[in-house]
């Protein structure tokens, strides 16, 4: 997983890189992500999620 390769390793730490570019999901839609469990995201979601794992979209 990517985040895991960025060393976030639980989904509050991977909340706070999401915030920290400006993308404020709950914590319960990152935990869902994180747990894979599929949930809907926007595509100007989907790049700020690829922009605070530096990140792209393939690599999700």
């Amino acid at each position: 997983m990517v985040a895991a390769q960025r060393d976030l390793w639980r989904p509050t730490e991977v909340l706070a890189a999401f915030r920290q570019v400006g993308f404020n999901p709950s914590l319960s839609k990152v935990a869902a992500m994180w747990s894979g469990t599929p949930v809907t995201v926007r595509l100007d979601d989907l790049d700020k999620m690829c922009a605070a794992l530096d990140c792209t979209v393939a690599d999700l």
